[in-house]
């Protein structure tokens, strides 16, 4: 685009007011909140490009987006303190700044990591009910590590995704470099880092490694789905509350 900047903005935001981040008719998003404030400033129209979409109620603490800007004087920090005010208090704006034309929020991202927090507790806690999951224990850490420690390298995710609508014969082929659960207070989080994620990766995989680690599967069941990419064989999906995009890597 001719005379055009370059935008990067890193953000944070909670989920919970959001049916996910992509733009959809009648429903709140992260998407439409950011490009109306974006518009509000700029007066001109954006379209934005973001690292990876998050689902309904998923949360992101390193979120980024890029766009182009025709602005005849854009000021990052303008924007910045502009959309902080537009976008309070669930989105979050971490930094803005100009770079390189070929920069792409998604395309030019290398990994991107995310972390799932849980609480396991006979009773739940109402001021962590939308940013955790609740389960009842017993719950162990060395079946969670075993069972998620199966996921590291490359691997066919076929029966831990949902596959893209229209697309059959669509490569879910990912490279998870990192999965670890860790105590954290009293909660256990899982951090899992990959080249790129397809949709429900995580939420599947935390959902197969609690259910082993309360008993209920063996972990063999990581293996067979991995092998066979039978997604029947799975347990369901983890609700979304205690997911959040942590960071895009460049």
């Amino acid at each position: 685009m001719s005379g055009s900047t370059r935008v990067r903005i890193d953000l944070a935001y909670r989920g919970s007011s959001f049916h996910g981040f992509a733009a959809n008719p009648d429903v709140p998003s992260v998407e439409t909140e950011l490009v109306s404030g974006i518009e509000k400033v700029l007066r001109h129209p954006v379209s934005l490009i973001v690292a990876g979409r998050t689902d309904r109620g998923v949360h992101a603490t390193g979120q980024v987006v890029s766009f182009s800007t025709t602005a005849a004087h854009f000021d990052p920090l303008k924007l910045k303190s502009a959309l902080n005010k537009l976008c309070a208090p669930d989105i979050a704006i971490q930094a803005v700044n100009v770079v390189d034309e070929n920069f792409h929020a998604r395309f030019s991202a290398t990994g991107r990591r995310y972390r799932y927090r849980l609480l396991v507790s006979d009773v739940p806690d109402p001021l962590r009910s939308d940013i955790v999951w609740c389960v009842p224990p017993p719950v162990s850490i060395d079946l969670l590590n075993e069972a998620a420690s199966k996921f590291v390298g490359s691997h066919d995710f076929s029966g831990y995704c949902r596959r893209p609508k229209g697309q059959p014969e669509a490569d879910l082929t990912r490279v998870v470099s990192e999965a670890t659960w860790t105590e954290c207070g009293d909660e256990l989080h899982f951090v899992v880092s990959a080249n790129a994620f397809c949709q429900q990766m995580v939420r599947s995989i935390v959902g197969t490694t609690v259910e082993i680690a309360r008993g209920r599967m063996s972990p063999d069941v990581v293996d067979r789905l991995l092998e066979t990419g039978d997604r029947s064989l799975a347990p369901e999906v983890c609700p979304p509350q205690g997911l959040a995009l942590e960071a895009v890597l460049y």
